[in-house]
């Protein structure tokens, strides 16, 4: 994790250089960017990369110089702070070098909305497992073994952060992505939240969590990002 200038980045095939140029609006990233962009950010979600530039060409997001970001063949991953002050994350995969999926852990647009969707009725907890944080190594690669207990460690803190009070039938995290470096480990998570008391509202949150790897593989200094409530569907019925 490093500390990185906050100069404005020149145009090239550099993934780092052309996720600075995305974040702000900028139509030099275009060229270096995957035609079928998928965008998650300000609770809106995009697909292309002309409408991803759009989005953050009216809310672009210049990144300060005390970020901290963890770089590898399969993303980037960075948490920075607001002039808020809040916590603010960044995901990007790459495919060869290139971004072609972004998750912004942020606040929320005023207005935005998901797209409808047919409700389905589910209850999380009739298995009576209580797992609130269990990834499945076979789905991320690149984690190093030792470090699956440091990425089930901070999603289940993602997840006490995102909810207070704490139910016992409250909340569960998904681990979306995962990587590791030689000296740190980065993962974005999806949390759905349960009210703990009537009216039971769920919600749904994105989180990125940053750490060190340290002695036996024990994360150290964590940081993390906890988005907004992500806007919910309009139920839809036919």
């Amino acid at each position: 994790m490093t500390g990185m200038p906050t100069a404005m980045p020149t145009a090239s095939s550099d993934a780092w250089a052309v996720l600075q140029l995305l974040l702000r609006g900028q139509l030099a990233a275009e060229p270096h960017l995957a035609n079928a962009l998928r965008v998650e950010a300000y609770g809106c979600r995009t697909f292309g990369r002309t409408d991803a530039l759009d989005l953050f060409a009216a809310r672009p997001l210049a990144l300060s110089p005390g970020l901290r970001r963890v770089m590898s063949p399969q993303g980037i991953a960075v948490l920075d702070t607001a002039a808020d002050g809040r916590a603010i994350g960044v995901f990007a995969d790459l495919t060869d070098g290139v971004i072609d999926r972004l998750w912004l852990v942020s606040d929320c647009v005023h207005g935005a909305t998901a797209e409808p969707a047919v409700p389905v009725a589910r209850d999380d907890f009739m298995s009576q497992l209580r797992m609130r944080c269990e990834p499945d190594p076979a789905d991320h690669p690149h984690v190093h073994a030792s470090a699956w207990p440091d990425v089930v460690q901070m999603g289940r803190a993602a997840l006490h952060a995102a909810q207070e009070p704490v139910a016992a039938s409250t909340g569960q995290v998904w681990v979306m992505r995962a990587f590791c470096t030689e000296t740190s480990v980065a993962a974005l998570y999806r949390l759905r939240v349960l009210a703990a008391v009537p009216p039971r509202h769920v919600h749904e949150r994105l989180a990125l969590a940053i750490a060190r790897i340290g002695p036996q593989s024990l994360p150290t200094h964590p940081c993390l990002a906890l988005s907004d409530p992500l806007p919910q569907p309009a139920p839809v019925y036919f």
